[in-house]
């Protein structure tokens, strides 16, 4: 694990946020729970937060040249613990670490200043941009967010936002930097710059009933690598799990980014996919361009209907109708999905292809924080080589909890 300066400012704002806690609950405290104890004292909050993912992959990848081979294996792909909390009516706090693939990382680390109900700054380790990028893994629909996210490289940076909110609408702009988890470019002999950046996005819900709704959103973003490496385009199967059959290698400078977001909801059905493209400036005035989109759809057979946070731009936590904790039997969901990412109009390297990907998926909520997950992928890798195409076969099985 790497660590820097920032991620000793981090480790201080979680004690502070645990001193906090402890003096809260020295006063006259009151405890409520969502999902774990929640401590509050007057508008001083403090809630410890956390999730496990446990996996089974069975994966067939079948290479156009060259050997043929599967693999299984059960592995951890999340453990999460943090806390979060308010201070009063304008000051809250988020930190949160992962445990995963045998590497520590931070999360969300975010120190938020809310003047009015409707406006937020938010400075810290957090994402900015896409719907399902933005939206909790918790809640998203599939197991893993798909090489649409992976190959835009839209997670978590370092950044200062400014966001304002309506009733059925959102506007944020921000100023980015790079992950706290990379290394610091200026802790050389030379010194140096890390990413720089700025994005935006904005959101409106212009059908917002309670049975329909119609979420639309736009983002945009632009970044330069400054004196850090050049960025690289890739992309997985669908899966955390296993290589990358499609990558530029590290080839962007700079690039510019625009993406297009689109969700419906009609009871229990839903209709969800984004578009995106990329110009990336390379060295020698080389440009080139490229596109990614997914489209699914989900059916609650149990009659859920999923949520959707209007004054977020991003999914929340779905309420099941009859959980087994009162004597139900949960809630099932139904799902399919397409991918399409084309890295094509990068004449090198030759794994710089096209991906495309069908996904159908099975979930089963005995309670609203438990899920147990199925997915199975088959995904087509054409890449510019010829003789280099990889044909994966993915099945996954996931079960999790959150608190």
């Amino acid at each position: 694990m790497k660590i820097n300066t920032s991620l000793c400012a981090g480790a201080a704002l979680g004690v502070l946020a645990l001193a906090i806690a402890g003096g809260a609950q020295a006063q006259d405290t009151t405890t409520s729970w969502k999902g774990a104890p929640q401590f509050q004292n007057d508008s001083l909050t403090f809630k410890v937060r956390g999730r496990v993912y446990q996996d089974f992959v069975h994966q067939e990848v079948d290479r156009q040249t060259g050997a043929d081979f599967q693999a299984d294996v059960t592995r951890l792909r999340t453990a999460r613990l943090g806390v979060e909390g308010t201070w009063n009516a304008n000051w809250a706090y988020k930190a949160e670490f992962t445990v995963a693939g045998g590497s520590a990382n931070w999360e969300d680390l975010i120190l938020e200043y809310k003047p009015t109900d409707s406006i937020s700054i938010m400075a810290g380790n957090f994402k900015t941009v896409s719907f399902e990028n933005i939206s909790s893994s918790r809640y998203t629909t599939f197991m893993e967010r798909g090489p649409f996210n992976d190959v835009l490289d839209i997670g978590r940076v370092m950044n200062v936002q400014v966001k304002a909110n309506g009733e059925n609408w959102t506007a944020a702009a921000a100023i980015s930097g790079d992950s706290l988890n990379n290394a610091d470019p200026t802790a050389t002999a030379t010194g140096g710059s890390e990413t720089l950046g700025v994005n935006g996005r904005v959101t409106w819900v212009p059908i917002n009933g309670d049975a329909t709704k119609l979420h639309v959103g736009a983002w945009a973003r632009y970044r330069d690598r400054q004196d850090q490496a050049n960025f690289t385009y890739q992309a997985r199967n669908n899966t955390n799990y296993g290589a990358r059959y499609i990558t530029t290698g590290a080839v962007g400078v700079s690039d510019t980014m625009v993406g297009l977001e689109g969700i419906f909801i009609q009871g229990p059905f839903s209709v969800q996919g984004e578009w995106a493209t990329a110009d990336v400036d390379r060295l020698a005035n080389v440009s080139s361009n490229l596109k990614s989109y997914y489209v699914s759809g989900s059916w609650f057979v149990t009659g859920e209907m999923k949520n959707l946070d209007v004054k977020k731009g991003e999914w929340g936590r779905t309420k099941i109708l009859n959980p087994m904790t009162s004597g139900g039997l949960g809630a099932l969901e139904l799902a399919v999905r397409y991918d399409n990412t084309d890295l094509t109009d990068f004449n090198i390297p030759a794994t710089a292809g096209e991906y495309s990907a069908w996904t159908l998926g099975a979930n089963w909520y005995p309670h609203p924080y438990v899920r147990f997950m199925a997915n199975y992928t088959k995904s087509e890798n054409d890449n510019r080589a010829v003789g280099a195409d990889v044909d994966v076969e993915t099945l996954q099985f996931r079960a999790q909890f959150d608190f």
